[in-house]
């Protein structure tokens, strides 16, 4: 068993322990019918971590971050749950079971708010999707992810890929993923992950982009997350 199996094994007893929700079983949002996964409270580090080589120097500065435990969906936003909660598809690419693209901050914003979550901030973003583990991906990028070097130029259904220990699929590739904090120049916001569009250097947790917040490009996508179940 793997240091990230065993810290995802070790996260669902001591949650059962404390009457916590547990990573041990997805649930489903009612508003938009996608699956979230709970991520136990821990602890990561954030920016370049020393085995990794392909820095760009955009990256957070190394520090070790505490993150609180939370709900996060098992994938990105699909067009599926976009239709149901918004009734419209800005997709490039259509098919119900792609990620939503073509997204703006504003726009991934406001669907959560409606399903009663938020954007994940890049600290919970990036602890998700290290699963648990204090070190890169060791799979093959292609079993993992949806990238240049895989993707024929296009995203993929969510899902296909891979799950992390989290359980949770296409944190890296397929579509850049907005999370709630201010990019590098006033206006902008971060993007994560990386998408089907990338080279594999980008496809890398600690890597980030900063966008406007009306970008709305074929290749920026989404997921949601919340401290608290939502109530309806």
């Amino acid at each position: 068993m793997t240091f990230a199996n065993v810290t995802a094994v070790l996260a669902v007893l001591l949650a059962g322990l404390m009457g916590l929700p547990s990573a041990g079983g997805p649930r489903v949002n009612p508003v938009d019918g996608l699956s979230y996964q709970w991520i136990p409270r821990g602890h990561y580090i954030t920016g370049c971590l020393p085995e990794d080589k392909e820095c760009y120097g955009l990256e957070r500065h190394p520090a070790a971050v505490s993150v609180e435990g939370f709900w996060i969906g098992e994938t990105e936003v699909t067009q599926a749950a976009w239709m149901r909660v918004e009734r419209t598809n800005p997709s490039h690419y259509k098919g119900a079971d792609l990620p939503v693209d073509s997204a703006g901050w504003s726009d991934a914003t406001e669907y959560c708010r409606q399903t009663g979550m938020r954007l994940p901030t890049e600290s919970e973003w990036e602890y998700a999707a290290y699963g648990g583990s204090a070190e890169l991906p060791r799979q093959e990028l292609s079993s993992i992810a949806w990238y240049d070097g895989n993707s024929n130029d296009s995203t993929h259904p969510a899902g296909t890929k891979q799950p992390n220990a989290f359980g949770l699929s296409d944190m890296l590739g397929n579509v850049w993923e907005w999370v709630q904090d201010s990019g590098f120049e006033p206006g902008e916001h971060l993007l994560k992950g990386g998408s089907f569009y990338n080279i594999a250097r980008d496809i890398r947790v600690a890597n980030r982009l900063s966008a406007p917040a009306d970008l709305r490009h074929r290749d920026l996508g989404f997921r949601c997350a919340s401290p608290e179940w939502p109530r309806r």
